[in-house]
């Protein structure tokens, strides 16, 4: 059994870090390749992506001398001032918001705090650093090989929770309907990632569809998302999740401002990004009430369990591709705390926290680049639990419409491009076993508990995206037909038609959890075991409406 930490990367040596956010770096500190410049007076080149270089169009910004007013918005965090991202200027992206304080200094292993207004306005023409991370993959690894890595990755900052918002151009909605709302958390096993991947860009599905807004968030990875320090107490524990539902909590306070509903957000997200969606219908708020020796104090408790996460998710539905919150990496509990901080200097006592607290950022970075640290989520009682089936029995799960399933050979990815085949079956067996077997069991509680749930087999295998026949749909290969991505530049780029690639259903999906997928023609999932094929997308997808016990 191969679990998702035995997948073959290099960490790299020597990083150039910051621990300020530089949103537009110089030549000198782009990746190489980055060699594409342009002298047209209507677009202005951004540093997004290393090697497949992509141009910002931001039209009328320059030819007036300044935004246009759908391109100046006032949020929480203060005026976010905006760019066209297409050339057509139907897309506006704001990009690098920040919904949360700097997690900086004393705040380093803190919740996280709600961002005060900027007195000034916020530059949201490019993204923010990623968060503090070590990991990249190796050469002969099909996720170096295409675009599904930082572009930025050298910039690493703690300054790093901030999001990105994608929304139709006034010329390409409708001006009485609010837009639904498309909210994804990246994968990559609570250690790495970030939104700066092309295959993350979220323009093209603004652009190919009517009335849908797109976000994507940073959050807190590794030992400075999940420290779980010795006599940590448990609300600092997972602090990446917490990050997760603070910035839901800005995207629904202040998504009507660019033109979304709050009252239609849902979250999709890819492996432990799915995982992170599955956790999220089960968390819970924590609140002190000294006693209860008073009439009011009982109202006040009862108040309290009304506004619990699972009774006000702010979402209405989810999408768990490739992940769910017993997916491979979730079910390792491991803590590296002790052992980093030894490393580090800082010993394994209980007070060895307020010694990882004066420590530079690089050092820290440094020293995970040298070993094999795992942080992920533990059972704080509040944002991820040990006994989730229990909870679900007892029906202590949000009411959320979910989409979930896998891909055929997810653990494919794992193996050098140089190999000339792979062993078909044990992939497919770890496939089953790592994925489809713990959605499955996520879904039948779901059902068990009357929620509306589809499920989906992903079968796609395209040249471009999976450049070695057995490759085929592996983990992650189903992302850029998500976002619509598939045909980002890169060495094995083809020509791809929109009548092969749909983000229809997960688009239906969005802006009706509860009935969209059944209008768009995807029966729900049932106790009765079958396969569905939807004709729409040729077979990519196989839509199963059951359980199919031979899974198992």
């Amino acid at each position: 059994m191969r679990h998702l930490a035995a997948m073959k990367y290099q960490t790299p040596g020597a990083h150039a870090m910051s621990d300020r956010r530089n949103p537009n770096p110089e030549p000198a500190d782009w990746p190489e390749q980055r060699d594409l410049y342009t002298d047209d007076i209507q677009c202005e080149y951004v540093p997004r992506y290393s090697q497949w270089n992509i141009l910002f169009c931001i039209g009328l910004t320059h030819v007036l001398g300044q935004r246009p007013s759908e391109l100046r918005i006032q949020t929480s965090s203060g005026a976010v001032h905006g760019i066209y991202n297409d050339t057509a200027t139907t897309v506006r992206g704001f990009l690098g918001i920040p919904y949360a304080e700097p997690p900086i200094d004393k705040l380093r292993f803190a919740p996280p705090r709600g961002k005060s207004p900027s007195s000034s306005p916020i530059d949201a023409s490019s993204f923010s650093n990623p968060c503090p991370q070590t990991s990249s993959w190796s050469n002969e690894s099909i996720l170096n090989v295409l675009p599904y890595t930082l572009w930025n990755s050298a910039a690493i900052s703690e300054d790093c929770l901030y999001l990105n918002v994608w929304a139709p151009a006034a010329k390409h909605r409708e001006a009485d309907r609010k837009a639904a709302v498309m909210v994804f958390i990246h994968g990559g096993d609570f250690g790495f990632g970030g939104t700066s991947i092309a295959y993350y860009d979220g323009v093209n599905i603004v652009r190919d569809n009517k009335d849908i807004i797109v976000v994507t968030i940073n959050y807190r990875l590794n030992v400075f998302g999940f420290p779980n320090a010795p006599g940590l107490e448990p609300s600092k524990r997972n602090l990446g999740l917490q990050d997760q539902r603070l910035a839901i909590e800005w995207i629904y306070d202040n998504i009507s401002q660019f033109g979304g509903d709050p009252e239609r957000i849902i979250l999709f997200g890819q492996s432990v990004g799915a995982a992170s969606a599955a956790m999220y219908s089960y968390a819970v708020r924590e609140f002190h009430i000294p006693s209860l020796n008073s009439l009011f104090q009982l109202e006040e408790a009862y108040l309290i369990n009304c506004i619990q996460y699972p009774n006000n998710p702010l979402i209405k539905g989810i999408v768990m591709q490739s992940g769910t919150y017993t997916t491979g990496p979730i079910s390792r509990h491991e803590n590296n705390w002790n052992r980093l901080s030894n490393d580090v200097g800082c010993g394994s006592a209980v007070d060895s926290m307020s010694c990882m607290l004066e420590l530079p950022m690089s050092k820290i970075v440094d020293t995970m680049a040298t070993g094999n640290y795992t942080f992920l989520p533990t059972d704080d009682g509040l944002t991820f639990f040990t006994d989730f089936p229990a909870r679900a029995r007892e029906g202590k799960i949000a009411d959320l419409p979910t989409l979930a399933g896998f891909n055929e050979k997810e653990l494919a990815f794992i193996y050098p491009l140089h190999a000339s085949s792979i062993n078909e079956s044990e992939v497919r067996e770890d496939s089953q076993t790592e994925f489809n077997c713990p959605i499955l069991e996520d879904l039948q509680l779901r059902l068990d508990n009357g929620i509306p749930t589809w499920r989906y087999l992903y079968q796609g295998n395209f040249p471009n995206l999976s450049p070695k026949p057995w490759l085929g749909a592996y983990h992650t290969s189903e992302i850029p037909l998500v976002f619509g991505t598939y045909n980002v530049s890169t060495p094995y780029s083809q020509p791809a038609t929109k009548a092969e690639i749909e983000t229809n259903a997960w688009v239906a999906f969005a802006k009706d959890p509860r009935h969209g997928l059944s209008k768009y023609g995807w029966p729900q999932f049932s106790s009765q075991s079958q396969y569905i094929f939807f004709p729409m997308l040729s077979g990519l997808f196989t839509f199963e409406s059951s359980i199919n016990p031979g899974l198992m």
